[in-house]
Parts: C-alpha cells; sequence; structure tokens
C-alpha cells in the first residue's frame, strides 16, 4: 500500500544520499470477499517466526499441509505463495495463487501476485490479464505500467486511457486508472490532475482524497495533502490508508512528535500493518536506537514479505554499522521479491562498493539506473562513474 515518496535523505559513508527512509501506503484498502475463511494467528505467526529467522523453507514446510487443509483461507494462502515466490519456486506459487482464485475469482491481492510472478517470467499477456484483474490495487496500476512498457506498447496504452477519460468524463474508474498509471510513470502533476477530477465528483471518497494527498505529496505540497487527509477521516476516522498516510505525511515533515500517535493509531486499527511498522521503525532510527528499529523492520517483513520498504530500511541500518554480510542479505532477500525495485539495486550497489567489490557494484548500480526512479537513476549514474575503470 505504498504511495507516498520515500523523502529520507541517508548519508552511506560519503556517497550520495539516497531515499531509504518511511515505507509510506495508502491505496484503497482491499476488503477481502467474506467467502474465505478467516486465518488461525498462530499459523501465520509460526510461519513468519520462521521468515523472521531465516528459515523460509521451515516456515514453507509449516505452512503448507495447513493451506493443502483449510483451501479458502486466503491469508495463508497468499503467505505460502510469497515464500515460494521468494525461494524462487515459481511453479508451487502459481499453483497456490490460481488455486485461491478459483474459490474467490475477486481476490486482488492473489491477482496481483500472479501478475508480478507472469512478469518475472516474461509471459507478458498473462500479466498484463491478471495486473487488469488486480485493480484498483497500487501494485496492479504499477505492474499495467511495467509490462506495457517492457511489450513496446506503453504509448498506445496511455493514450487509450486518455482517450477513455475524455470520452467518459464522469466516470471516476477511468479517472483513478490514468491518474494511477501517470503516478507511477512519475508524471505526478498530471496524476494529481486527474485525482482532482475523481475529488471533484466525489468529494467524500476517501480512496480519491487519498489518492490526491499521494500526488501532493510526490509534488512537494505536504501541507495540501495534509487537508485531503483530514477530510477524508472526517468521513471515516477509521479509514487506515488515510490514518497511516497522515502520519507519514507528518514525517514528511520531519514532525515525528505528531507523526506517532498516528502511526500507533494506524496499528490499532490494523495490527501489524507492515507500513505502520516500517514507519515507526523510522523514528526510532531518527532517534538513534538502530537495534529498535531493526525490530520494528523485521516484524514488517513477517507480516508482509512480499514489500520492499522494510528490506531497504533493514539494510540501511546494518550498512550504516557496518554489518556488511547482513546488509547485503537483507537487499537480496527483498529483490528476490521485487526484483525490478531501484533502490534495493542502489543499496546493494553502495554495500558492494564500500567493501571493494566494484565489479558486483557495477552491475547493482546498471540495474538501478535502469529502475523508473527519477532520483535513483541519478544517484547511480553519479556513482557509477566514479568506479574505476574495467580491466
Amino acid at each position: 500500500m505504498r504511495l507516498l515518496r520515500l523523502a529520507a535523505a541517508v548519508i552511506v559513508a560519503a556517497l550520495i544520499a539516497v531515499p531509504a527512509g518511511t515505507a509510506l501506503a495508502g491505496e484503497t484498502t482491499v476488503v477481502m470477499p467474506g467467502a474465505m475463511n478467516q486465518t488461525d494467528p498462530a499459523v501465520l505467526d509460526a510461519a513468519r517466526a520462521k521468515v523472521a529467522a531465516g528459515d523460509t523453507k521451515g516456515a514453507i514446510a509449516g505452512l503448507a499441509p495447513y493451506v493443502a487443509d483449510h483451501p479458502q483461507d486466503g491469508a495463508a494462502g497468499r503467505l505460502l505463495g510469497d515464500l515460494y515466490f521468494r525461494v524462487p519456486d515459481f511453479a508451487r506459487a502459481e499453483k497456490v495463487w490460481k488455486a485461491i482464485v478459483a474459490i474467490t475469482p475477486d481476490d486482488r491481492e492473489a491477482h496481483s501476485r500472479l501478475g508480478s510472478l507472469y512478469a518475472a517470467q516474461d509471459r507478458i499477456n498473462d500479466a498484463m490479464r491478471e495486473f487488469q484483474l488486480s485493480l484498483p490495487s497500487r501494485g496492479g496500476y504499477v505492474g499495467l505500467v511495467m509490462i506495457h512498457k517492457r511489450a513496446g506498447t506503453l504509448a498506445q496504452y496511455m493514450a487509450s486511457l486518455q482517450y477513455d477519460t475524455d470520452q467518459h468524463p464522469f466516470d471516476v474508474a477511468k479517472w483513478s486508472e490514468l491518474g494511477n498509471a501517470q503516478r507511477a510513470l512519475h508524471h505526478y502533476q498530471t496524476a494529481y490532475d486527474a485525482f482532482s477530477h475523481v475529488v471533484a465528483i466525489r468529494p467524500s471518497s476517501c480512496a480519491a482524497r487519498v489518492d490526491v494527498a499521494n500526488a501532493l505529496v510526490d509534488l512537494g505540497r505536504i501541507d495540501p495533502a495534509i487537508t485531503h487527509l483530514n477530510a477524508c477521516l472526517a468521513v471515516d476516522n477509521n479509514y487506515y490508508p488515510a490514518v497511516v498516510n497522515l502520519g507519514e505525511a507528518y514525517l514528511e515533515k520531519n514532525d515525528h512528535a505528531t507523526a506517532r500517535p498516528h502511526l500507533d493509531r494506524a496499528l490499532a486499527i490494523r495490527p501489524e500493518a507492515p507500513e505502520a511498522l516500517v514507519d515507526i521503525g523510522f523514528i526510532h532510527d531518527a532517534q538513534g536506537d538502530w537495534k529498535t528499529a531493526i525490530s520494528y523492520y523485521n516484524r514488517a517483513i513477517r507480516s508482509d514479505p512480499m514489500k520492499p520498504e522494510a528490506y531497504i530500511d533493514l539494510g540501511y541500518d546494518y550498512n550504516e554499522h557496518r554489518l556488511f554480510p547482513l546488509a547485503e542479505a537483507a537487499y537480496i532477500k527483498g529483490l528476490s521479491v521485487s526484483q525490478d525495485d531501484g533502490r534495493l539495486h542502489y543499496m546493494l550497489a553502495v554495500t558492494y562498493n564500500l567493501q571493494g567489490k566494484i565489479a558486483l557494484a557495477r552491475e547493482q548500480y546498471r540495474h538501478a539506473i535502469a529502475s523508473e526512479e527519477p532520483i535513483v537513476v541519478r544517484a547511480a549514474q553519479a556513482e557509477l562513474a566514479l568506479l574505476p575503470a574495467q580491466p
């Protein structure tokens, strides 16, 4: 549910500052269908504890029999698929996620995961179909942009979105899709314009208010973003994306004292929410308590091993304290679930560079340059230019 930008500048040794701070959230809350049984918390807790201890295979061994016996437990199935994806065992991950959507066809989280899996396998048409089925999830919008770019059809896709909004000016779903696609391309002003259309049509929509807040933060306009988030909370005081994003907006203002109660409340609304856990960890980092910060990052990874932000901040802390093998492990684990994340590639490159592993650093800088995040691309280009020439 990450929507707002990573904005905390950090310095790794003498290198250029890279955003590696808050993991910001805000996409439309996904309410899973009632047909799916609730999860036995002890089962997920046991699996997540093994993941945190580095025993992914043990987590799979403990979780797989439960999922086989409880095929309607969507949360457990999604986690098992996540772990297979991370190993990686793509065939088993696909089987688990497809079993979920066979029972509950509108499980958007499972469709988004299938899209990512097919994208990793260069199954373009399958990935497009699954990402489309995952909408309005944030991952689905980003995935569609990524896969159309890979297929060479991005211009046509964006033109079709613009045409659809021109032809249906009061269709909020079409404006939202256009805005999210523009935001995925880092076209923040055009994204803001599209989201503003949705707010004008549905001013009481919390999802629309959060989307506008995202774009405003992208544009560096934090106070107007806070206004929109408060407008949402006046309608629904327990809307998790607005609560956690409000805390994150105050983090953007470096106002940790105001941010923390909102983040604590976000955790109360959604226990073990990974975005809030990473944000609170970031606050502990800012206060110099890096060991407590690490505990929060690990909790976030246990809660959702598919989100990259906790790996980024965890690796950064290890890097800062020259625990390079642990930093490498954090970044590599992150890349196992988010192969195209430019921040992870950049930070792994920095870690290799600090240890004199120049060939490995060069490879990771090149991956970072191929990413979609302009600030990461610029930093990676500058660092790559400083490396010794290849023999």
